[in-house]
């Protein structure tokens, strides 16, 4: 029997996740100056946001600063859903930041609050395809917005809670 979600497996992939992880984790970290790194609680939204086609290209078309205040401002349909698709990508973005530590790509800094650093400064693979480009696009965006804004204002924004 043929699996229905077949090609979200393939293409939401954990190795995949780990690597939007990383672009989103390194822009924070860049962001604040390579004081802080990002709040692993924050690591939650990536996934939800990259993986879904209308977020993410809404995101990865704007320029920071205020890259997700622009992306909302032209889309305010993006976050409808965001807290179901967090809590149903929860596993994959565990799989993702367990392979991002495996891999080196990420480290866990066990701060005052957990946070996130990138283990490497290039990236792991360089990619070809437009639609894994914008992605991986949204997800700097979203690390830039995470070092512009306070961890309580994004919450807002985005209309979730932890």
């Amino acid at each position: 029997m043929i699996d229905v979600l077949f090609e979200q497996q393939v293409v939401q992939n954990p190795g995949l996740g780990a690597e939007a992880l990383w672009h989103a984790v390194g822009e924070a970290y860049e962001g604040k100056d390579r004081t802080e790194g990002m709040p692993l609680l924050l690591a939650f939204i990536v996934l939800p946001l990259v993986f879904h086609k209308r977020s993410a290209t809404a995101l990865a078309s704007k320029a920071k600063p205020g890259a997700l205040y622009k992306a909302i401002a032209s889309d305010r349909e993006i976050i409808l859903g965001l807290q179901e698709r967090m809590q149903a990508l929860s596993d994959r973005t565990l799989q993702s930041l367990s392979i991002g530590f495996s891999t080196g790509l990420l480290i866990l800094d066990h701060a005052e609050e957990p946070q996130l650093i990138p283990g490497r400064r290039s990236p792991p693979v360089i990619h070809v395809t437009q639609e894994v480009k914008t992605l991986l696009a949204a997800s700097k965006r979203i690390g830039q917005a995470i070092a512009e804004l306070p961890k309580a204002q994004i919450s807002t924004h985005l209309n979730i809670r932890f």
